[in-house]
């Protein structure tokens, strides 16, 4: 179950092929876009989207148990003081509040357009994916359950 929804992280839009089993990981799914920051996401039908957020940034997804959450949002890469925040900015800024939080960060990777940040939060396994497209960001997090780890 869970296995699908990393799946549906590694991009924020379009569909996901699993080599290794020649099944379409993303085959019961639906889409949400968010005019405002211009992204897509595919995610799993188990989800349950809740109304998008008041500002319009964003929208949360729920299973049926309550337990496996996504969070899908956007913000424009602009600090308080209206300076431009790099990708790697906000990578090392996420990755320094993870652990000021007690978080345990187990994989880290900034690529060109995209970081990945995962680890333990909460009891909870989290996953992260920020992308950063025209002059905003693109967030995508993960929490479910330790043992779904393997599903």
């Amino acid at each position: 179950m869970m296995t699908k929804i990393v799946s549906l992280l590694i991009l924020l839009a379009g569909g996901f092929h699993c080599p290794s089993t020649g099944k379409n990981q993303v085959e019961d799914h639906n889409t949400y876009c968010n005019a405002r920051f211009e992204y897509c996401l595919e995610y799993p039908d188990f989800l349950s989207p809740q109304p998008e957020s008041q500002n319009g940034d964003g929208r949360i997804f729920i299973n049926k148990k309550g337990d496996g959450i996504l969070r899908v949002f956007g913000r424009f890469n602009l600090d308080a003081e209206g300076e431009t925040i790099s990708l790697k900015k906000q990578f090392e800024t996420d990755i320094r509040d993870n652990l000021a939080q007690k978080n345990a960060v187990t994989y880290k990777k900034l690529a060109n357009t995209f970081f990945v940040i995962s680890g333990y939060r909460n009891g909870k396994i989290f996953y992260q994916k920020t992308i950063l497209k025209n002059d905003a960001f693109a967030f995508a997090v993960l929490e479910y359950p330790k043992d779904e780890k393997s599903l």
